[in-house]
This record gives C-alpha cells, structure tokens and sequence, in this order.
C-alpha cells in the first residue's frame, strides 16, 4: 500500500491500465509490412488466397479481400479457418476487418464501422479485455506470420515471357 498526496492510502493494483502506444504503433507498422509482402506481386488484385499447412496435417485458408479504398485508407476482409470443415463446439472460423493507412503505413484491426479503444474498464459488459485493441493486433499479427512462414499462395498466375 502507498499513500497518494493527500495522504490517503492507495492500492498498486488498482491503477488503471494504461495502454502502451509505442507497442501498438510498432505492431500496426509490422502488421502493415507483413500484407504486403503477402500481397507482393499481384497488388493489382482485389482478392488473394493462401493455403496454410500446420501441425497435425491440419490445412487452412487465409483469405484476404479488398474493400472499400480511398486515396489515404483501404479497408481489408480477412477470413481464417480450416479447409475442411470438421464438427465442433466452437466456431473455427475468424473473420476480421483490416484498415490500412498507407499515408503513415499502419495497419489495424477494426469491425468494419469503428476502431477499437486503446483500453477498457475491467470488468465490462461485452467481455473485452483491457488491452483489446493491442490483443486482436497481435492475433492479426500471429496469423499474417503463420501465412508467411508455412503459407503458400493459390492465386498465383504464372507469366511468361518469350526471349
């Protein structure tokens, strides 16, 4: 326990949690460089696809799909979940909305109408986490690093050049 200036005695664990901008800033400029190293080659397009092999012979699908773009912002459907669809007591399927600002080269979760707050009160009625914000960045994250390293593009169109 610890006194504040007036005196009075505060709890350390009751401090209000206050987020870590740094972390979140360098993540979305991460997040923003990992899409397009999966995009490269074809930014052209609208839409691509990844097939993702994982332990256990477990093969899924990564989706992403361009929405609505404007001269400063794009907005990015992303759709993750297995390939064959296995019965389950849980959905096994994500699906997320992705805006990026090209003008600063972040990348950050949304639902596709607002952002997400940087905190939130503990406990809350929709069940978020605290640092929701930075947990669903570094899901996207997670994901975009797992399309990379084991991923393997199934738009790919073969060019050919005749010499």
């Amino acid at each position: 326990m610890k006194k504040d200036d007036k005196g009075k005695m505060i709890d350390k664990m009751s401090k209000h949690y206050v987020p870590d901008l740094v972390s979140l800033q360098m993540l979305g400029e991460l997040n923003y460089r990992r899409l397009g190293k999966l995009m490269r080659g074809q930014e052209e397009m609208d839409a691509w696809h990844f097939a993702i092999h994982s332990a256990g012979d477990q093969e899924s699908r990564l989706s992403l799909t361009l929405g609505k773009e404007s001269r400063f912002t794009s907005e990015i459907g992303l759709e993750f979940g297995p390939e064959i669809e296995k019965k389950l007591l849980f959905e096994a399927r994500l699906s997320m909305t992705i805006r990026l600002y090209h003008d600063v080269g972040i990348a950050e979760i949304t639902d596709g109408h607002r952002q997400y707050q940087g905190a939130y009160p503990y406990p809350n009625d929709a069940m978020l986490h605290r640092d929701e914000k930075f947990r669903l960045n570094q899901q996207l994250a997670d994901l975009l690093e797992l399309c990379l390293k084991h991923g393997h593009r199934l738009n790919t169109v073969l060019s050919f050049q005749f010499a």
